[in-house]
């Protein structure tokens, strides 16, 4: 395990908020992240988001941001990722990444809702924008209850393209579609019974999330060395999906929607 270099991240945080809490777009900054749930370590990005009036102009806010960026270490690359972009930085080490996203303040979700995404660090708040929020469960609950009835139906029937991929011995594919159709939708099925205000965050926080004998069986899945395995795995993986739906379709019912 690599260990924290804190005084980087530090130097990455202060010099962004330097450059962006003057600018009258923006209204508050915060890390999010590995850091909103106490779960730093040495291989971990550095998630800093903005809260910015409306018609401010992203284009303008990540240059003046990267200005920022600038004074730690010069930029080596960057990629766009919605809602934000990453970077790159020479001095980073191997593993640190400046993710930084802008969310304007009129828009429906700021990633700051505790229950799925931590407690938020501030960084600096100029009218207390930066209140403890919490899920909007009635609104959670219907997106759930939309993607488990499709599940119930379309997750048996797509298991199809896993076996016949399997049968014209087009091994790549089937593997790919082994990802595609079986784990990442069973993925989703696990976490609507063992953590069902993070339905929809993918195979991201699993080992936090689960069980840890339900972590290890999905783990174990994951894992096929030939095509004999991948066919154990498919039927095992397959009727798990399928049973863990039958429960939910008993245990998880639709938010009253009046």
């Amino acid at each position: 395990m690599t260990t924290i270099d804190h005084s980087i991240r530090d130097r990455i945080a202060v010099a962004i908020c330097e450059t962006l809490e003057p600018l009258s777009d923006v209204l508050a900054g915060w890390e999010g992240g590995s850091a909103a749930f106490d779960a730093l370590d040495g291989y971990s990005d550095i998630d800093l988001n903005f809260l910015v009036v409306d018609d401010a102009t992203f284009d303008d806010l990540y240059a003046a941001a990267e200005q920022g960026l600038g004074i730690v270490s010069p930029i080596t690359a960057s990629h766009f990722v919605p809602p934000g972009r990453y970077y790159k930085l020479r001095d980073g080490g191997d593993f640190l990444l400046v993710d930084l996203s802008f969310f304007r303040v009129g828009a429906s979700n700021h990633n700051l809702e505790v229950e799925r995404h931590g407690r938020a660090r501030r960084l600096f708040d100029k009218a207390d924008w930066l209140q403890s929020r919490h899920i909007d469960e009635h609104s959670l609950g219907l997106q759930r209850h939309k993607r488990r009835v499709e599940l119930q139906s379309w997750f048996p029937v797509s298991q199809s393209f896993v076996r016949k991929a399997i049968l014209r011995g087009l091994d790549a594919e089937a593997l790919a579609a082994f990802w595609s159709y079986t784990l990442r939708p069973l993925a989703e099925i696990l976490r609507m019974r063992y953590c069902p205000v993070r339905w929809d965050f993918g195979m991201r926080y699993m080992d936090r999330d689960l069980p840890p004998a339900v972590y290890a069986r999905f783990r174990d899945l994951m894992f096929v060395q030939n095509v004999g395995n991948l066919e154990r795995a498919l039927a095992e993986a397959s009727a798990w999906g399928e049973s863990v739906l039958g429960e939910l379709a008993n245990t998880l019912q639709p938010p009253d929607r009046a």
